[in-house]
């Protein structure tokens, strides 16, 4: 027992004696070689040996770069000395693994570039959300500084929650317009985000006010929580009520919104609305006002889109002369000193698109024409391009037309001019020509890269292949049919299709509306979203009933409703509820 304790003891002493030794020798080895010493008690610990050959790397531009990076988006709180450390590409994996790029660790040139762009995106996302609380903010003093709108802003109903027992299966077996709006806000209140919750209810008291429900509206006002939104509610209420016909009611709210360019919004309302019934001298005293109150606008763009508005409510009423005055008005705005100090030249060619666009809707497509150079921004060039391609075919000059067209650079806006100038020339009574130019368009639709241009572009000429089939010849629906089948988009293609089987139902054409038809309930069945589905169906109702194709609407709204019975998605449900409701409005 003794010898086996002293074998023992000899054994600890040796062991013991071994390893002073090996500390002994790591630790001159490392004075001679400026390592810190913790280096090697880790590597003798048995842990990670990498911060021995990290440390031993020379500082780094690179490395430092992205240990500043990191520091600024919250992931590394090390030191940012240019060298590598375990921290650091501990952090690196952690901002890897969040955007979901190859988890390595390493720093690299293409690293350090996507962290700079993550950086800039960063910044930008933070300056948008300082410059949201700053409006909302700007949108509450507005609406407290109204009486009548001080109360919008208490939110008694902040608190509701649907509920989960309601019954509504009376209301899909028997629709009406005031208990799909119940439906809808009872889904709206199931919604848990603010901002899809707030989108939902704007479309619903769009669809209250419409529908004259105006206690309603003024009640799903109260719901919403973003100030911007209650401001923009306000304008839709009083654009609904007027596009329903009330102009006094919405004179009356077009009054209390608190922000001056969103009453002016819901006052064009009122005067299109105006001219629509008739009432050329209530639209010119509405165009008169407007034109007036424009002047108390800080921002000059809108100023400009005003009066450039005015100018074509002006003309269809027969004032000529008060269209001149405000579209001279409108240029000197654009062009002015005051103009560029407070807005980008981009800003200004935008302006310059609307009076330009302004001139070809009254039916002057030289002068828009004229502004053309002055307009910059391809979106903007392309915009006055088609609005005075467009006037050109309106009023018969096809040739000048078909020259416009060709400055379209985009072959998507291009094809689509292009099956306007084929309708003015079918009504010229030059079928041929017509039949030419559409087919000429439908191939330069081919070069279209992206898929859902290139089937907005083949839809916009099943539309003009319609219009002409309508009006000049059967065997252009029976074609319309065949080109609205080679939309790639199923929504789009299950629009165009239904349009056709309308257009062949109204002509007689019995046989091939069957084809048609059940081309489009597969167009319609193929669209992933039930939402899409209900929407699209509520739109090609609504057509049908302008059309007095009273029964193909209810067949069209009655599938609607069954789909939109079948939405669980609480956001989904609120908006096509609404979107049924404003549909069976339409009724007569």
């Amino acid at each position: 027992m003794q010898r086996s304790q002293c074998r023992l003891i000899r054994k600890w002493k040796l062991s013991f004696l071994r390893t002073v030794s090996m500390l002994f020798t790591a630790v001159l080895v490392a004075g001679l070689a400026g390592i810190p010493t913790h280096a090697w008690a880790a590597a003798r610990a048995g842990s990670d040996p990498e911060p021995v050959v990290e440390e031993l790397i020379p500082a780094n531009d690179l490395v430092r770069t992205i240990q500043t990076m990191l520091t600024n988006m919250g992931y590394y709180d090390g030191p940012s000395d240019g060298r590598m450390n375990a921290a650091l590409r501990k952090s690196i994996k952690a901002y890897q693994k969040r955007l979901g790029r190859k988890v390595d660790g390493e720093v690299s040139e293409e690293l350090a570039k996507h962290m700079e762009t993550q950086s800039k995106v960063g910044a930008m996302l933070r300056h948008i959300d300082e410059v949201r609380e700053k409006n909302i903010e700007a949108a509450k003093k507005a609406l407290l500084s109204n009486d009548a709108t001080r109360e919008l802003l208490t939110k008694s109903t902040s608190e509701e929650v649907a509920d989960p027992t309601r019954d509504s299966s009376p209301c899909f077996q028997k629709p009406a317009e005031k208990c799909l709006l119940e439906e809808a806000v009872e889904s709206a209140k199931a919604i848990h985000k603010a901002e899809l919750r707030d989108w939902a209810l704007g479309e619903i008291l769009v669809a209250q006010a419409k529908a004259g429900f105006l206690d309603g509206a003024i009640s799903t006002v109260r719901r919403i929580g973003d100030a911007r939104l209650i401001i923009v509610a306000l304008r839709d209420i009083a654009r609904a009520q007027a596009r329903a016909g009330r102009i006094k009611e919405a004179w009356e709210a077009a009054q209390i919104i608190p922000r001056h360019f969103q009453r002016l919004e819901a006052l064009t309302s009122i005067a299109d609305i105006q001219i629509k019934n008739g009432d050329n001298d209530g639209a010119h005293e509405t165009a008169a006002q407007i034109i007036l109150m424009s002047d108390r606008l800080k921002d000059p763009l809108q100023h400009v889109t005003l009066l450039a508005q005015m100018a074509v409510v002006l003309t269809k009423i027969g004032d000529i002369g008060g269209a001149e005055d405000a579209l001279v008005s409108a240029q000197k705005i654009a062009r002015s000193q005051e103009f560029t100090d407070k807005l980008s030249e981009l800003e200004k060619g935008a302006a310059l698109r609307h009076v330009a666009s302004a001139f070809a809707e009254i039916g002057q497509p030289t002068r828009a024409l004229s502004l053309i150079k002055e307009v910059t921004g391809a979106y903007d060039r392309t915009a006055v391009l088609m609005s005075a391609a467009t006037a050109q075919a309106t009023s018969g000059d096809t040739i000048a037309a078909l020259a416009t067209s060709k400055k379209i650079e985009s072959n998507r806006y291009r094809s689509v001019v292009q099956g306007r100038i084929a309708v003015a020339l079918a009504r010229k009574g030059e079928l041929a020509r017509a039949a030419r130019t559409i087919s000429k368009a439908l191939d330069s639709t081919n070069d279209i890269e992206l898929p859902y241009a290139r089937s907005y572009a083949i839809g916009q000429l099943t539309l003009s292949l319609v219009e002409i089939g309508v009006n000049y010849g059967n065997g252009n629906l029976i074609k319309a049919a065949d080109t609205a089948n080679e939309i790639e988009n199923d929504r789009l293609r299950a629009y165009a299709l239904w349009t056709v089987a309308a257009a062949q139902a109204k002509k007689g054409l019995r046989r091939e509306v069957g084809k048609t038809e059940k081309l489009a309930l597969e167009a319609t069945d193929a669209i992933g979203s039930t939402l899409s589905q209900v929407w699209m169906l509520g739109d090609i109702a609504t057509e049908n009933i302008q059309a007095g194709q009273i029964d193909r609407a209810a067949k069209a709204f009655k599938r609607g409703i069954v789909i939109a019975e079948s939405i669980q998605n609480a956001w989904g449900r609120a908006r096509a509820l609404a979107k049924m409701a404003i549909t069976l409005h339409e009724f007569p």
